[in-house]
């Protein structure tokens, strides 16, 4: 509960210090540009009208290379398309979606009625009751609510256009939906890491602070370096904010309910984790690659350049060889 409540302390500090720095910034001055300036020159305008216009070229072997290339690219989508399928399609019917490019009012009925069906299936799932009286009566609840709220989107959406008044519970929805497929994906990859492991013979230690550790932070990853390089200056401030956003969210948000969770589940007896040197080892270099920063930034007027970056990449690498060597049984702490 503590770590829980210091993340909803982290986000109210900074929503303060933002507003409270927003009121207090100088009123931007906006320059007016001469209308003679804004216009084109005559002569240029002249000129360029009075061009003629070349002739159409005959097609020619690089245009037809050109319709060959968008042709395979054409065929690959379609192919890559109809992989896609069956994993897409269940997300489209069960996650509903308001946005504007998005909106799909057959989807968005379809989300409203199988939505319910879906939390009743993965409830029974998780309790073993797949096949028992319990499971078939929150099956039976759960489509008499998927009907009832199907029913609502067909009378109050618009084909044309998303709803525009009471979208909380579209978002809400949307939200706890994703979150759901969010869970079942991650639990079926670390079953598939768990089950690789075994038959390669590889510790399950390596592939969570490798393999699992790189594919939960390659969407972060990705993500960043987009805004940090075509974002401008605001695009670097919101990636910068996410590397150190996000995890705090992991670690204060995700980890605190989940311990309250697992601790609710074992009251009144307490939840126990194991004190292994690894834990105090990532706990250590997680604290390192926090002090560089702090030390590095103020001194550079909170400029980013290549002393962080080479710094944080630095202690990163000397963590997962540290880890590396010890999985394999080459050094012994």
């Amino acid at each position: 509960m503590a770590f829980t409540s210091l993340y909803f302390v982290y986000v109210s500090i900074v929503s303060a210090t933002h507003f409270c720095r927003e009121k207090y910034e100088g009123l931007v001055v906006p320059i007016l540009v001469p209308e003679e300036l804004t216009e084109p020159v005559s002569g240029a305008k002249d000129q360029h009208a009075s061009t003629p216009s070349e002739p159409e070229s005959t097609q020619s072997p690089r245009d037809f290379n050109c319709f060959k290339a968008v042709a395979t690219s054409q065929y690959l989508k379609w192919v890559l398309y109809f992989i896609d399928l069956p994993l897409y399609l269940p997300r489209r019917l069960t996650i509903p979606d308001v946005t504007e490019d998005r909106w799909s009012r057959p989807f968005a009925v379809a989300s409203a009625a199988l939505s319910p069906v879906f939390l009743a299936t993965l409830w029974n799932s998780k309790r073993g009751g797949m096949g028992s009286r319990e499971g078939l009566t929150v099956c039976l609840y759960g489509g008499l609510i998927g009907l009832v709220l199907g029913l609502m989107a067909v009378h109050t959406t618009m084909k044309d256009s998303p709803p525009r008044k009471c979208l909380f519970p579209w978002l809400a929805g949307g939200f706890l939906m994703s979150v759901l497929w969010t869970y079942i994906i991650a639990e079926e990859l670390v079953g598939l890491l768990v089950s690789l492991g075994y038959i390669f013979g590889i510790s399950p230690a390596i592939l969570g602070f490798t393999v699992l550790a790189w594919g939960n932070s390659i969407g972060d990853l990705i993500a960043n370096v987009a805004m940090a390089m075509n974002g401008g200056q605001d695009g670097a401030q919101i990636a910068i904010s996410g590397c150190y956003a996000g995890p705090i969210f992991n670690t204060l948000a995700g980890l605190g309910l989940s311990l309250v969770v697992s601790s609710w589940a074992m009251h009144p007896e307490p939840f126990v984790i194991p004190v292994t040197p690894a834990l105090f080892e990532i706990l250590g270099f997680m604290i390192g690659g926090l002090l560089w920063a702090l030390l590095i930034l103020p001194r550079k007027e909170m400029k980013l350049d290549r002393v962080l970056g080479i710094g944080l990449l630095a202690i990163y690498f000397c963590f997962l060889s540290l880890r590396l060597t010890q999985s394999l049984g080459l050094v012994q702490i």
